[in-house]
């Protein structure tokens, strides 16, 4: 288990890093954490609780994507919060280890998710007779975190390293170290090719068909078919969100590593603070574009629409009425 002791006791404050730094990291990942926490709860469980409605092949790798969010407003945020606060990384070695090792497998199942998702409305959209069902879609599920381990483990064995990052705030891949020992370069370039290039390839590849497809059948029939062409829309949504959020952080990485690029402590926090974000996007896009959503959350948490009572009988003249107005 690579990881070197005197970074993670050496406090960033070296480097200049103001207070106002760490006291602004500190009020951005509370309010992450915060959203985060109570926004991928509550869709994880108005989607399990309504499960007659919801339980569909895209919603089952949603949850599977929201779980992971939740864990990471939940358990990761909190100590990189107070980390923030007491001006450096608080926890010691081996928690920095962990830390980076969680953080790292949560991030990686994030975007397999995500491709995930993609290929399902590929194969609804473009080949409806292959759909993917709630059985393959469980499945690809657990085979998500399996490709996240895969990408997170080989640190605990010493190929890379894991240590601190961003004013000592919190830790991850040791981006900028060369070190022929752990060949962190080519452990680098892994991370590069299968957790970025490829899922980013799959991710173009899908909606590209998608797109040929919904050109060529400009009107799929009935309201399913819009349903299902909104749900092909969030999904893209919900990708381009997370890359967006990522890009900056993937980006610095990658340069400090290849190029020798070394930003400042105080520079760097801002792209790991938006990378953080990432866990707050997907539930407001669900709940914004899913129509059936907030019928299912009125359902669950008996939110009814309060109107004056009515009695029956005005209430069936009202009714003829309105009849007689739509005819004429």
């Amino acid at each position: 288990m690579s990881l070197n002791h005197s970074a993670v006791d050496d406090i960033a404050r070296e480097d200049g890093v103001s207070t106002f730094v760490y006291v602004s990291a500190a009020i951005a990942l509370g309010f992450i954490g915060f959203f985060g926490f109570t926004m991928n709860l509550l869709v994880a469980v108005v989607i399990v609780k309504d499960a007659q409605i919801l339980w569909s092949p895209v919603n089952v790798i949603l949850v599977n994507l929201v779980v992971g969010d939740f864990l990471v407003a939940a358990l990761g945020n909190p100590i990189a919060m107070v980390s923030a606060i007491t001006g450096g990384w608080y926890w010691g070695h081996k928690m920095c280890l962990w830390y980076a090792w969680f953080m790292s497998t949560l991030g990686f199942a994030s975007i397999g998710n995500l491709t995930v998702m993609a290929v399902e409305r590929w194969l609804l959209v473009a080949k409806p007779m292959k759909a993917m069902s709630i059985r393959h879609a469980v499945i690809l599920g657990f085979l998500v975190w399996i490709y996240a381990l895969c990408l997170s483990l080989p640190p605990l064995f010493g190929w890379g390293s894991y240590g601190p990052e961003a004013a000592n705030v919190s830790c991850s891949v040791s981006w900028e170290v060369h070190d022929p020992n752990t060949k962190s370069e080519s452990y680098i370039g892994f991370l590069f090719i299968l957790g970025l290039v490829v899922p980013v390839l799959v991710i173009v590849s899908s909606y590209t068909a998608i797109l040929r497809t919904l050109r060529r059948v400009s009107k799929r029939a009935g309201a399913s078919g819009r349903r299902e062409t909104k749900i092909t829309k969030m999904v893209a949504l919900m990708i381009t969100a997370f890359l967006l959020a990522w890009s900056p952080y993937a980006a610095l990485a990658l340069a400090a590593q290849y190029f020798d690029v070394k930003p400042s402590a105080s520079l760097a926090v801002l792209p790991a603070l938006l990378a953080k974000s990432s866990i707050c996007y997907n539930p407001i896009i669900y709940a914004g574009l899913n129509s059936q959503f907030p019928r299912s959350l009125k359902k669950i948490f008996d939110i009814r629409p309060t109107r004056t009572a009515v009695p029956e009988s005005q209430n069936t003249a009202l009714t003829a009425m309105n009849k007689q107005e739509q005819r004429n």
